[in-house]
Order: structure tokens, then sequence, then C-alpha cells
């Protein structure tokens, strides 16, 4: 799918998310969702190119960030348990992707939309995320990352 039509269905269906960069091979969105009780401010970006000249680029799936609040790595509920499905940041933890969909197993693809697929799972993703925080479940399924806090 092309990136124009990627942005098409993304303000169609999301008027809330704005376009805060477009390189043309790469396009990141900001906007708020309000899944159950918290309203949160996500980041998406997408990269439509595998190589600029020689160099390698990617990801090439979506990748998701929550901006704010800030991402809570653990619960007072899951004592020594990070919060599962997330791609952790060594760098800055807070700046960790969500694990929305296990790319091993082809669940999205470039034909995909990122409005009609990513969006709804990162919903998903938070849904699961505040009844973790209050819970200390993850109710969200998924492969198991096997990631403790140290």
């Amino acid at each position: 799918m092309s990136m124009a039509e990627q942005m098409r269905r993304m303000k169609a269906l999301y008027l809330g998310f704005e376009v805060t960069f477009n390189g043309g091979w790469r396009v990141v969105w900001e906007g708020n969702v309000r899944p159950l009780s918290k309203t949160y401010r996500l980041r998406v970006s997408l990269i439509q190119k595998e190589q600029l000249g020689e160099i390698s680029i990617g990801p090439w799936c979506p990748q998701v960030w929550l901006v704010n609040p800030n991402l809570q790595l653990s619960t007072d509920r899951a004592p020594g348990v990070q919060v599962p499905h997330i791609y952790i940041n060594a760098f800055d933890p807070m700046w960790s992707g969500l694990c929305l969909f296990d790319p091993a197993t082809d669940e999205w693809t470039r034909d995909m939309a990122v409005a009609e697929t990513t969006i709804p799972w990162a919903i998903d993703w938070l849904t699961a995320y505040e009844g973790w925080l209050a819970t200390g479940q993850w109710t969200g399924g998924g492969r198991d990352h096997g990631v403790a806090l140290k």
C-alpha cells in the first residue's frame, strides 16, 4: 500500500491524529486514543523503503510508542515483572515500543492499512495495559517475551 494511501486512510479514520513528520519514505503520526479510563497520546511511525542508497533502514513494520502518559514499566500488582509486550529501549526504557503483533508470523504486511490494523491493535494493547496496571494480569494475549525486571 502506498504511503499516500496510508495517510489518506489514517486521516479518514482518525481525525485527531496528525502527521508530525513526512519524509516521503517515512511518516510519523501523533494522536490521542481513549480505550477505557485514560486518554493516551501515541506516536506511530511507518517506513516505506528498505534502503536509502546503500544504507538499510527499517523496521518495515509500523512502530508505536506511548508519548503521554509515560509508559510504566512495573506495577505493584506484579512485583518484579516488567510490563509485558514491549520492545525495550535499553537507552531510554520509557521510550520502549509497544508490541502489537508478532512479526515472525506475518500478522502485519505492507498491504495492510495502519489505520485499520495498528491503531486498533494499539487500543487493544492499552486496554490490556490498563488492566495489567490495576491487577498485575496481562489479558492481551500474545507470545511471552519472558522479560523480568532487574
